[in-house]
């Protein structure tokens, strides 16, 4: 899956070690935000110049792991198109470690200053940024799209975008806990959908139709919104599927979705045929 953990051993290094960080590698980094210190994984494919980075948002945990769950997307990505990709731990996963308070505000700003010290790379190009985003990370990814300058694609799987209409819906006692921890008569949860009237990214949406967690229609929901709109936009079902997707069928929609929006950033290699 591509949330499988990551258990390579990975180095950490500093920020200041990152620029110079080699080809082909991987490592561990730690940086100031939400008045605390988040965690996040910068992946280094091979290939010169500006590269494009996917920004890799995981989704919950029970025991709490975080971004370290999608070093294997970083490392599809690096060996498909060569893109590089920052995997962020979430407040209150993997080693992020932020004060407590508003938990939509402590993520936004962890997720975006992780964005803000990959941009500051020379080898990455801040202007071909996209997202992928998985379940709770997927609602992440999708708040954020309107914020992260130089977005040019969202990647959301098993993601819920009318948290609302989610919340009233089912009948999963984890998920309502996971949507309202604080047990709230009536809680404010947020409704993605109308934001979508300022995309300017191009969408995919990945979704299983048995999916027992974050129903189908959460997915058709924002299909019809960004139909509705005009927005560039693709959605693919897997009828046998559920809350977890296959790696093969995920890989080849991720990798051609990147390579419709911004091709490949990979070498031509020289002894192939003209």
């Amino acid at each position: 899956m591509f949330l499988l953990c990551g258990c390579a051993t990975v180095e950490t290094v500093s920020l200041n070690d990152l620029a110079a960080l080699p080809a082909d590698t991987t490592a561990r980094f730690m940086f100031p935000s939400a008045g605390g210190l988040a965690e996040s994984y910068l992946a280094r494919p091979r290939g010169s110049g500006r590269l494009p980075l996917v920004v890799l948002l995981h989704g919950h945990s029970l025991v709490g792991i975080g971004a370290r769950r999608l070093l294997p997307a970083a490392e599809i990505f690096a060996e498909e198109v060569c893109y590089a990709s920052i995997a962020v731990s979430l407040p209150g996963y993997g080693d992020t470690k932020v004060p407590a308070a508003s938990l939509a505000e402590s993520t936004r700003q962890v997720v975006l200053d992780a964005v803000a010290q990959a941009k500051q790379l020379p080898w990455i190009d801040g202007s071909k940024i996209y997202v992928y985003g998985f379940s709770r990370g997927a609602v992440v990814a999708a708040a954020l799209v309107n914020e992260i300058d130089g977005l040019k694609g969202a990647m959301l799987q098993s993601g819920a975008y009318d948290l609302a209409t989610l919340y009233k819906n089912t009948s999963n006692f984890v998920l309502k806990k996971l949507l309202n921890p604080n047990g709230e008569a009536e809680p404010k949860l947020h409704n993605l959908l109308p934001e979508a009237a300022d995309w300017q990214a191009s969408t995919l949406i990945l979704h299983g139709l048995q999916d027992s967690l974050i129903p189908v229609s959460q997915a058709t929901l924002l299909r019809d919104q960004l139909q509705s709109l005009g927005k560039r936009h693709r959605l693919v079902l897997y009828p046998e599927r559920g809350h977890w997707l296959p790696i093969r069928e995920i890989k080849d929609q991720a990798v051609q979705f990147l390579k419709d929006n911004g091709g490949s950033a990979c070498a031509p290699n020289p002894n192939s045929a003209n």
